[in-house]
């Protein structure tokens, strides 16, 4: 059986209109790490993050930032009181791979890659693995976004959040560490969270050598990642569309 991903337009989005999935500038933006994740506080580079790759959310706002809903979006470039809060695997990403972005600690000093991932192994030890996924999504040209509220990992989009809803929840797993929601039982209440919303569950497996530290940004290449796609078989669904094809 040949899958395909669930693609659902939003209503009213313009699906047509072009966006990159990556940021497009050769200026330097700047992020600030307050210990859980990276804001970035100027609205030129919000703007620029958000509509090229859909990258954080509005910390005063469920997910768009309030800027991006202004109608002199291009214009109005005062800074205001909403940041844009980054994920951990989004700021890694966008400073030491695309060399975008410029992540400071409060005290407004540069922080080098090794010191950024230590601070985020200690926030969540799994850090490396969702790293890995995170970038391997990416290769792929998803939008990548939190998936708390599905009770997931990530949520991966078509496009971005604007145009379409989420294809799939994503669940991360280590080969070297236990997953508590990998319990068939869990992953079953996930599946009919997902279905609710037309989602399917996607598991990417992250086979990390037991011996591995990262000692460069290239290390990251010598974790292999295989996926699965979670559905629930509906028997009777799949006989009736089979009885319409003949």
């Amino acid at each position: 059986m040949i899958f395909s991903p669930n693609v659902k337009s939003k209503k009213g989005a313009n699906t047509k209109w072009h966006t990159t999935p990556f940021p497009t500038t050769d200026k330097e933006l700047i992020g600030i790490f307050t210990g859980v994740s990276v804001e970035v506080c100027e609205n030129a580079d919000i703007i620029e993050l958000y509509t090229n790759g859909n990258y954080g959310k509005g910390t005063k706002s469920r997910s768009t930032p309030q800027i991006m809903r202004s109608e002199s979006v291009t214009h109005n470039l005062e800074r205001n009181d909403e940041t844009l809060a980054l994920s951990l695997e989004e700021a890694f990403f966008l400073s030491y791979y695309l060399k975008v972005l410029r992540i400071n600690n409060i005290q407004g000093e540069r922080l080098d890659w090794f010191e950024m991932l230590q601070e985020c192994e200690t926030i969540n030890r799994k850090f490396v693995c969702n790293l890995a996924a995170y970038i391997y999504l990416k290769s792929k040209c998803w939008i990548v976004k939190s998936g708390l509220k599905f009770g997931s990992n990530f949520l991966i989009y078509r496009k971005g959040p604007r145009f379409y809803h989420a294809s799939f929840a994503v669940l991360i797993s280590c080969n070297n560490e236990a997953c508590a929601h990998l319990v068939a039982k869990n992953i079953k209440g996930l599946q009919r969270i997902a279905e609710t919303s037309d989602k399917d569950i996607l598991l990417l497996e992250v086979n990390k050598p037991s011996d591995f530290q990262m000692r460069s940004l290239e290390d990251i290449s010598r974790l292999a990642i295989s996926e699965s796609v979670i559905r629930r078989f509906n028997y009777a669904a799949f006989v009736q569309n089979k009885a319409q094809e003949k």
